[in-house]
């Protein structure tokens, strides 16, 4: 029997390996049968310690992660299922966690997931109902016993147990600050919101993996940390170079130099395996806690080459950190180089770069909130005795109508009733984020714009720069901004926040407190 995933994760002597399987959209083709064929030689060889499964990949219909999750189980080897935000709303995500515990699959990859692209008759309506850290948040307290609200049938009772064991992904490969400091600092929230370990989104600069390896260090993000390494050869390396995969990106030198290995080799998959291979080591000589091999053919000779040959790199992993540099021209890096290694050294740059000056409407808009909207201060006494009195009477609908025209003019507001300008430096998430986040950033933008609309900034590349210039940014790795509640949408938010019904009414999860 392979050791456990989460056995191996929780040894500090072991070094974790996985392999990402892809699914496709019917059991029926040989794809299928190559997958399980792959998943049987690596419950032999003994040396994978999971395979981790994708739920629609790149934002298409595929085949659930759970059948090829039950399959793999009953061969002895551990699926750990990723789990997305992107088509499911919080109820059937809920479902769901009750179907993978009566299943036993419980090794969850959380994230926030891909942007729905292809569908049947056309593109698939995006939900994210709930982000990553609501998630990660909903499914711990599963993990205690979740209780049911008196409201829900059946309420008042407190569920059993039940044993997930989740992770989360990060991206350190961002070029600019205001990209990657939101991607550490949702870490914190997602740490906090219980995520058992960490694994990083697909990268190629040494000095990136180092970095983080490094802030996890030195804020005592205590979780175990997995480096991803994807198998490119020139097909995918042109790939990744046009952008076409969000939030991975291959600069042309480190392109040129996996163009000129190929030429050499005279095989360019081989040359892609050698390549992860000397990646698995450099990330073993680090003092990651494993690696998450994805790409290539489904073909285990080929993961046994890799391993094989990693454990052949590893003496000299040092030499073969300068063969993993692929940082775009004025990439932001939070700790100073080590001119030895070619990594860091863990002691940060004492200047970041300069704060952006505060727009004259975000600063009226700090007063306005302090005069109007934080309790215990200005009006706000006056306001919560001016809403009771408008509530239900024959007044509210016109002072719905003109908050939301003065709302909609000055934040482009979609009428959620469930108001976080206040804890989003005035910048609405539901029209500036088009996946609707409230608690950090997805993966995926490039240079500083979404990758959705690469129009648009990142909404929240525009909150960091805001939070910057008032010297709060640090706002984004604290607290917990719970989701909306579509109960009030058209309702005025102004009321709701008054009146304790949108959601300043929940308390902040015991597991978010910051240790005294």
């Amino acid at each position: 029997m392979v050791c456990s995933f989460r056995k191996c994760l929780e040894n500090p002597e072991l070094f974790t390996i996985t392999y990402e399987l892809v699914p496709g959209r019917s059991t029926r083709l040989r794809q299928f049968q190559k997958i399980i064929k792959f998943a049987e030689e690596a419950t032999k060889d003994g040396r994978l310690h999971g395979l981790t499964i994708t739920e629609n990949a790149g934002g298409h219909p595929a085949l659930s992660p759970a059948v090829l999750g039950r399959e793999i189980l009953k061969l002895g080897l551990e699926p750990v299922l990723h789990f997305t935000c992107k088509d499911k709303n919080r109820n059937q995500i809920e479902s769901t966690l009750f179907a993978r515990d009566r299943e036993g699959l419980h090794n969850l990859l959380v994230m926030t997931g891909d942007f729905p692209l292809y569908g049947f008759m056309g593109r698939a309506k995006p939900v994210f109902d709930l982000d990553a850290v609501h998630l990660l948040q909903l499914i711990t307290e599963m993990e205690k016993g979740i209780e049911l609200p008196p409201e829900a049938p059946g309420g008042g009772v407190k569920l059993p147990p039940m044993p997930f064991f989740k992770g989360c992904v990060v991206t350190p490969f961002k070029k600019l600050e205001a990209e990657l400091m939101p991607q550490y600092y949702k870490l914190h929230r997602k740490i906090k919101a219980g995520a058992h370990f960490v694994i990083t989104q697909v990268g190629f600069d040494a000095r990136k993996f180092h970095e983080l390896l490094l802030y996890m260090r030195e804020e005592k993000l205590n979780v175990p940390l997995i480096g991803s390494v994807f198998i490119t050869d020139v097909r995918m390396a042109r790939i990744f170079h046009k952008g076409i995969i969000p939030g991975i990106e291959i600069t042309p030198q480190y392109l040129a130099q996996i163009e000129e290995e190929s030429r050499q080799e005279k095989d360019s998959y081989r040359a892609a395996l050698i390549r992860a291979a000397k990646l698995v080591a450099v990330l073993k000589g680090m003092g990651y806690d494993g690696v998450h091999i994805s790409g290539g053919r489904v073909s285990y000779e080929d993961i046994a080459f890799i391993l094989d040959k990693a454990e052949e790199f590893y003496p000299r992993w040092q030499e073969l950190v300068a063969e993993f540099q692929n940082a775009p021209e004025g990439t932001f890096y939070l700790y100073r180089k080590d001119p030895e290694t070619g990594l860091n050294i863990p002691e940060r740059y004492e200047k970041l770069a300069p704060a952006q000056k505060k727009p004259l409407m975000f600063t009226l808009n700090l007063w306005m909130h302090d005069l109007f909207f934080e309790p215990g201060k200005g009006f706000y006494n006056f306001a919560v005795k001016y809403a009771q009195k408008i509530n239900g009477s024959s007044f509210e609908p016109w002072f719905t109508r003109f908050e939301y025209a003065v709302k909609g003019f000055l934040f482009d507001c979609q009428r959620c009733g469930d108001c976080t300008l206040g804890e989003m430096a005035y910048l609405c998430p539901q029209s500036g984020c088009a996946k609707n986040l409230l608690n950090g950033p997805c993966g995926g933008s490039k240079d500083g714009y979404c990758e959705v609309d690469s129009s648009k900034k990142c909404h929240y590349v525009k909150v960091y720069e805001r939070l910057k210039a008032i010297g709060k940014r640090h706002l984004l790795k604290e607290g917990f901004i719970p989701p909306r509640d579509w109960g009030l949408s058209g309702r005025s938010s102004w009321l709701n926040f008054y009146l304790g019904r949108d959601h300043h009414r929940h308390p902040v999860p015991e597991n978010f407190q910051e240790p005294r």
